[in-house]
């Protein structure tokens, strides 16, 4: 049994190697979807064979602590510590609002839909209205890696808004959470100053991570690729975990800390270029792996038997008109390098807005007593299927140049 399982996994890693290789190169030659997205339709390919056809061929399922302990330490430190600080500050507020108010109205949108037309109760459509407005880290950094079409300006507010946006999700949910299963009574004042601690709480953690990091560095004079990257999964896993210890934002935490420790970059430093090259390839496998669990999860998770056909199609709606909703609210406040955006800019922000895992780790996190957890797992993973398959379609629509 052992040799088998040795062998399933390698045989697994093997075909997973070559075949992540073969849709890169026709994904490159089709110019259709990025190669993540076939991947993830693969994944789905894969979860549908197993569910159906009795092949013997395991079921693959997400667990919301791989994801958040094992996926979203190191794959938002592999995108944020591509980020200049210097000019991340010229987005932070934009990306600030965005990943904040942004997210209320797009809740509000959501659960008002539920409640008033298919009866949801307030507390319960506000709860799935919060997770599924957030855009998902780690899927929008998978879209937008290595596309070059992106104004640098732009790509900087997308990835620091999505990153921000799910810290505040996280915390809201909670909130939500407490209230529906905790017996909590709803205090403004309390759940405001607990809203601060956690994302304040959060960034001073991810700080102290990022610069002693930096700081030991520099006392033992070490540049070495081999010591940077130890430093760095280190710091990436250490802060996400002691800030979830500390019930803080975790995601908040590894962005600080990636931030902190800095953006460093030198042509002629072949230690530097290979710590790149590594963390590239981290990213690389690690969004692989994620992705096709997601597929392979879609047929374990999803009962249609649960939803009407009228409900899919409402959240799906819903999907593109709360965020495009909040965009428009925002848009006169919504400033980068001091101006408004363009038609261009502000459709490639609405449509970079993909869901993900984080969204299916949430409702999984979910009691297994709370009547809705099913229904909210199939709705989620219909609307997360649908924009990220469907979103990089637009995008590439909207980047496409002006016919003359």
């Amino acid at each position: 049994m052992h040799d088998e399982l040795v062998f399933s996994l390698v045989a697994f890693g093997v075909f997973g190697l070559i075949a992540l290789n073969a849709l890169s190169y026709y994904s490159q030659r089709a110019m259709i979807l990025p190669d993540i997205i076939w991947v993830l339709l693969l994944g789905v390919s894969y979860g549908g064979i197993a569910h159906y056809l009795d092949l013997g061929l395991p079921e693959l399922t997400l667990s919301p602590d791989l994801v958040l302990y094992a996926f979203v330490p190191p794959l938002i430190f592999a995108s944020t510590q591509k980020i200049c600080l210097f000019h991340f500050r010229e987005v932070l507020a934009p990306a600030s609002l965005v990943g904040s108010i942004g997210i209320l109205i797009s809740m509000l949108i959501i659960a008002l839909v539920l409640h008033y037309g298919f009866g949801f109760q307030w507390l319960e459509a506000l709860l799935f209205g919060t997770i599924i407005s957030a855009t998902d880290p780690l899927a929008v950094g998978a879209l937008l890696h290595g596309n070059s079409e992106v104004p640098e300006p732009q790509k900087l507010m997308i990835e620091g808004e999505s990153i921000l946006n799910d810290g505040f999700v996280v915390t809201v949910s909670g909130i939500f959470v407490l209230i529906l299963f905790g017996g909590e009574r709803f205090d403004f004042l309390a759940s405001s100053g607990s809203f601060l601690t956690h994302i304040i709480g959060a960034l001073l953690l991810g700080v102290l991570f990022g610069r002693g990091a930096r700081w030991l560095l520099s006392v033992w004079k070490e540049e070495h690729f081999t010591l940077t990257i130890n430093m760095t999964i280190a710091i990436a896993f250490g802060s996400f975990a002691l800030a979830e210890l500390l019930h803080l934002s975790g995601i908040l935490a590894v962005f600080a800390t990636a931030l902190a420790y800095g953006y460093k970059p030198d042509e002629d430093n072949p230690n530097r270029q290979i710590h790149s090259h590594i963390w590239d390839y981290f990213e690389y496998i690690a969004n692989a792996v994620l992705f096709f669990l997601l597929g392979a999860s879609f047929f374990v998770y999803t009962s249609f038997e649960e939803v009407s056909l009228l409900l899919i199609f409402t959240s799906l709606v819903l999907l593109i008109i709360s965020r495009l909703g909040a965009l428009i609210v925002l848009f006169p406040f919504i400033r980068v390098e001091d101006r408004t955006l363009n038609k261009t800019n502000f459709w490639l922000l609405n449509f970079s807005g993909a869901r993900g895992a984080v969204s299916i780790a949430l409702i999984l996190l979910l009691p297994h007593t709370f009547e809705l957890k099913s229904l909210f797992l199939s709705l989620a993973f219909v609307m997360i299927l649908f924009s990220l398959v469907v979103y990089p379609l637009a995008l590439k629509r909207v980047l496409e140049p002006p016919k003359k």
